[in-house]
């Protein structure tokens, strides 16, 4: 899920990937439950990963297999333009740092290799261009 504020900026979360031993900016994002949407989904790992609930419309933003001659996985990323604070994340393992990041930052930080994951990349991108 990206989530966009009215003052431009974007939800992201700081997170450690154990197996590259890397730190970077992701949006939230995770797997569905049985019988979930994928819409529903994302409003749940953004809320769990966090604590931020993701209201008003919630929009296909885009569609991508990061990996699909690897893989099966498939993203489906959505937006919204508001949410609102529920919390602590009940996921708090997921991340050391949760913030609202300007999209004009975003450059600079897939520039200095703060942004790297694919899907995360993408999604980002796909909002700064629709800008």
């Amino acid at each position: 899920m990206v989530v966009v504020n009215d003052q431009q900026r974007v939800l992201l979360i700081w997170r450690h990937r154990f197996i590259a031993g890397t730190y970077a900016w992701e949006i939230p994002q995770g797997s569905m439950r049985p019988g979930e949407t994928p819409a529903d989904a994302a409003v749940r790992e953004t809320e769990e990963e966090t604590g931020w609930r993701a209201t008003g419309t919630i929009r296909p933003l885009m569609y991508t297999q990061p990996s699909p001659g690897i893989m099966t996985s498939q993203h489906h990323i959505f937006r919204a333009d508001n949410a609102r604070h529920v919390g602590d994340p009940e996921d708090a393992f997921e991340s050391d740092r949760i913030d609202w990041v300007p999209l004009d930052d975003i450059r600079g930080l897939i520039d200095k290799r703060h942004i790297v994951a694919g899907t995360t990349l993408a999604a980002l991108l796909f909002v700064l261009a629709d800008r």
